[in-house]
């Protein structure tokens, strides 16, 4: 009895979680006092300016990323973005760098998630195991930039994504509609060049 009535409250927490992320999702500014900027979830570099609970929609300069809690445009790698490619439902991803450590995209909404310490996120589980029943082979962005040689990373969710690191953090990239992320050439290829696993 008491089992069935976790499982009800965790269905009803998870029900409720969803529809309050959705709600966000369509309406930017619900709740938001006027003058405040909010992110734009389908793209990095965009936000909504908040005024009478309508959102206008706006875009950071070229090579620069939304900071939501700053209320400005900032370098990528002082900014966690990870576009979901998926706008419903719940998909979880391995981190691009870090092995303790996963990607949740929420109806489009996107956050990192932590491994207790001592565990490691295994994607073929969607979970978090012991890190010593799980092999994490991930390719880590160098601390400190090369300016003659540009680190790339394989994508996690989709064929078209890669990223570029930059001081350190991964930056999220697509290649153009109809390409695919080539990982021996490093480069946005078509799509029977790159073989995407």
């Amino acid at each position: 009895m008491l089992k069935m009535r976790n499982h009800r409250l965790a269905v009803y927490t998870i029900l409720f979680t969803f529809v309050l992320v959705t709600r966000a999702q369509r309406e930017p500014c619900l709740g938001i006092p006027d003058g405040v900027f909010v992110n734009d979830f389908t793209s990095c570099d965009g936000y909504f300016l908040c005024l009478g609970g309508v959102p206008t929609q706006a875009q950071c300069p070229p090579g620069f990323y939304f900071n939501e809690a700053q209320q400005l445009c900032d370098f990528p790698q002082n900014v966690f973005c990870h576009v979901c490619n998926q706008q419903t439902g719940v998909q979880l991803f391995p981190h691009p760098t870090n092995c303790d450590q996963f990607i949740t995209c929420s109806s489009g909404i996107s956050f990192v998630g932590n491994c207790k310490p001592g565990e490691t996120y295994d994607a073929a589980l969607q979970a978090c195991k012991s890190e010593f029943r799980v092999d994490c082979e991930r390719f880590r962005c160098p601390d400190v930039d090369n300016p003659n040689m540009v680190v790339f990373i394989p994508g996690i969710q989709s064929c078209d994504e890669y990223f570029i690191c930059q001081a350190g953090s991964p930056i999220q990239r697509f290649c153009a509609p109809g390409l695919h992320w080539n990982r021996e050439a490093e480069r946005c290829d078509f799509p029977e060049l790159a073989q995407c696993p």
